[in-house]
């Protein structure tokens, strides 16, 4: 099966322009992506440089063919960029500029036969591919994506190599050109199948990315950066199998801020998302390592305490509500009081409600902490009779303020 370079290099071309339709697309779609834009300039690059090197017919033309495959090495070479760029890493244009300047060198030194020429552009091209696909295969994490493209590039690199070698022993004598264009549309086109699915483990790679932020936005409040009601019941969901498996038993704070409408009202919405800013930040600092804060809807927010029972959720609630005592926020200038309450249940394996019951207790303690002034906390718990109702805890002593600014 003969196949002329011509032929070969308008294959490249229609293949590139493809996929810089497919990467246009997708940069244009999501400008948050900038791995996508690299991949998109990448085609752009092989398409522009595919399209030099078909310009040249049968003939050699020095000048197209240094640019039209400098091109080509820096479009492989942007591939890589996109792909330190997806996993969140700069650079990688020194290296990509280094191989594309040494190839057209060697060109200019060594390209006096087709020949020298092939080796010298699959050599250039091999380093890149290489070195990218390093960076898809030693990751502890890797995706469908990342297995498909870095596959696809072992099999582009194989179909390199071949391409090198076979000139190499062309020059040697140890190959006559019949055969090797007896072999060669094999993997030269192998090399172009490659680069189409490599691209498609990109795609794939962005499609994975996409839905995990979807899916992060959907469990995060976007206010605060704390889990919302969502991400916060599924959390609870699973400590609540945690806690039947292991019989040990966790429990919820649920927590106002107080008054906040009035913030809202005398300094501003901006005011009031602020002072919801500050809440998270100032609790954060004090609650459990392993403790999670989430935000169940306006100033309401909910703190999980695994491996918790009623007694240390009850530290924990009073060690908040002293912490915003002794807690001044000011906001541009303006001194914004900021007080809550809490009300704290433990979890029990009895009651067929589960978690939705625990916040349901919880919600009643906070209720008799806000009937009796606020600024306190309650918790729900059994008497020694069976019955449960919410037990005041005894107001600590507002001690000496200590001024936080936002």
């Amino acid at each position: 099966m003969n196949l002329d370079f011509p032929t070969l290099y308008v294959v490249i071309l229609l293949n590139s322009l493809t996929l810089t339709v497919i990467w246009g697309a997708i940069a244009y779609a999501y400008h948050g992506f900038p791995a996508a834009r690299h991949w998109l300039a990448a085609n752009i690059l092989t398409t522009t440089g595919g399209g030099l090197l078909a310009m040249q017919g049968e003939a050699f033309d020095f000048l197209l063919a240094a640019v039209g495959n400098g091109l080509v090495i820096l479009g492989f070479g942007l591939v890589r960029t996109g792909v330190r760029r997806f996993f969140g890493r700069s650079g990688g244009w020194v290296v990509s500029i280094l191989v594309t300047a040494g190839a057209v060198a060697a060109l200019a030194a060594f390209g006096t036969s087709s020949e020298s020429r092939n080796v010298i552009y699959a050599t250039a091209q091999i380093v890149l591919v290489v070195l990218v696909a390093f960076q898809l295969l030693f990751r502890e994490e890797r995706s469908l994506g990342t297995r498909v493209a870095a596959v696809a590039m072992i099999v582009g690199i194989l179909g390199q190599a071949t391409e090198a070698v076979t000139n190499l022993m062309r020059i040697g004598g140890a190959l006559s050109t019949d055969d090797y264009y007896r072999f060669a549309a094999v993997y030269l086109l192998a090399i172009i199948f490659a680069a189409v699915v490599w691209n498609f483990g990109f795609v794939l790679m962005a499609i994975d990315r996409l839905r995990s932020e979807l899916a992060t936005l959907a469990v995060i409040d976007e206010l605060t950066g704390v889990p919302n009601r969502r991400g916060f019941m599924e959390r609870a969901g699973l400590e609540e199998q945690h806690a039947r498996r292991t019989g040990r038993p966790f429990s919820l704070l649920l927590l106002d801020l107080d008054n906040f409408k009035a913030i809202n009202d005398n300094f501003g919405h901006a005011a009031g998302d602020a002072s919801l800013g500050f809440f998270v930040r100032t609790a954060a600092r004090l609650l459990p390592e392993q403790a999670m804060l989430g935000r169940l809807g306006g100033d309401e927010f909910c703190v999980l305490l695994p491996e918790t029972d009623l007694q240390a959720a009850e530290t924990v609630a009073d060690d908040l509500v002293r912490l915003f005592r002794a807690t001044v926020f000011r906001w541009k200038g303006q001194t914004i009081p900021l007080t809550v309450s809490i009300g704290g249940a433990e979890w029990s394996a009895s009651d067929p409600s589960g978690v939705a019951g625990t916040i349901e207790n919880a919600d009643t303690a906070l209720y008799e902490t806000k009937s009796r002034g606020r600024d306190g906390c309650s918790i729900f718990r059994q008497t020694s009779a069976g019955a449960k109702s919410p037990v005041l805890l005894r107001a600590q002593p507002v001690g000496p303020k200590t001024a936080r600014t936002q």
